[in-house]
């Protein structure tokens, strides 16, 4: 006689094959891509995913189409993502002898997050650090944007970056404040005459500018220095990154406002200016997730502590990149 017991639980099981086709599925569009990309037959993926539709009580696409998901397959993509997230970490923390860490950094953080590093490094060779096990880093230079959709995916443990309303607005992660910096004028070493900012200089330049990326408080900060000082720019350039408002600057075409932070680059060609006038500041902070393992919080915190304190010792000591 049928185990009706054992029968039941192996049809309504899922492996791992089977999310894999679906996700398959969804990036490529067609159920004869997914099975090259998986190197199956397309009836293996058929067969696959039509378990995952019986799995979740209905059609996951919307009727006749292979490439748009149902409202009901948008919710199914969402959760089998963050399960084959979660597997493939899992297995790629299994395969070195301790845990991997997965940390995201914007770029101006770069030289404090391997200062952080080290001290945590040097404090464990010492055996001052008891509670974090030993672990491996992997260190990924990302998008504030890019860092909070890893950190949602479960592809990063800890994001360091800027506190943009892809952070503010969740209520599932935790922070660690950095710092709080002021911005700093960015121009072209030759407009920097007799010790100040040549105004004049900078009124044949392009204003290049990132309208959000670095704070809310940002635009209307910069219209307003740009009024005060009579500059009505001819030529303005919008920016997607911090480094393009650099490259502009360096190659002598243009300037704009960077958080201070980025003066510890050392970048050839541009100088930083203190405005002490400029209200606006740029909120960097640590984050992870709410409920992970409490070593990941302790270690978010701990280097949060060691930049912030890097960061001051920089700013007591050598200003070589600030006037």
């Amino acid at each position: 006689m049928p185990n009706t017991e054992t029968q039941g639980t192996n049809a309504d099981s899922l492996s791992l094959d089977h999310l894999r086709a679906f996700i398959a599925v969804v990036e490529t569009g067609r159920q004869t891509r997914a099975a090259r990309r998986l190197r199956v037959t397309q009836a293996t993926i058929s067969r696959y995913l039509k378990r995952v539709e019986e799995h979740f009580g209905g059609g996951l696409f919307e009727a006749g189409t292979s490439d748009r998901l149902s409202t009901r397959g948008l919710m199914v993509e969402q959760s089998v993502r963050a399960v084959v997230a979660e597997l493939s970490r899992t297995r790629e923390r299994l395969a070195v002898d301790g845990p991997v860490l997965r940390i995201g950094f914007i770029r101006p953080m770069r030289p404090l997050v391997e200062k952080a590093l080290r001290s945590q490094k040097a404090l464990r060779s010492q055996g001052q650090v008891l509670s974090i096990p030993k672990f491996d880093v992997r260190l990924l230079e990302l998008s504030a944007e890019e860092q909070a959709g890893a950190l949602g995916r479960r592809e990063l443990d800890i994001a360091i970056s800027y506190s943009t309303p892809e952070f503010v607005a969740r209520d599932d992660i935790d922070a660690s404040l950095v710092t709080e910096e002021p911005f700093a004028l960015v121009i072209p070493a030759r407009a920097w005459v007799h010790g100040k900012p040549s105004i004049a200089s900078l009124r044949s330049l392009r204003h290049a500018y990132s309208p959000r990326r670095f704070s809310s408080q940002l635009a209307a900060a910069e219209a307003q220095w740009l009024c005060d000082n009579g500059l009505v720019p001819d030529r303005t350039i919008e920016c997607e990154l911090g480094s393009e408002i650099l490259a502009y600057a360096g190659a002598g075409y243009g300037y704009g406002f960077l958080p201070a932070l980025w003066s510890m680059g050392g970048h050839e060609g541009v100088v930083f200016v203190p405005v002490p006038e400029f209200s606006a500041t740029a909120k960097i902070a640590a984050y992870s997730l709410k409920h992970v393992n409490p070593w990941v919080v302790q270690l978010r915190e701990q280097l949060s502590k060691t930049a912030r304190a890097t960061l001051q010792q920089f700013r007591a000591g050598s200003r070589r990149s600030l006037p």
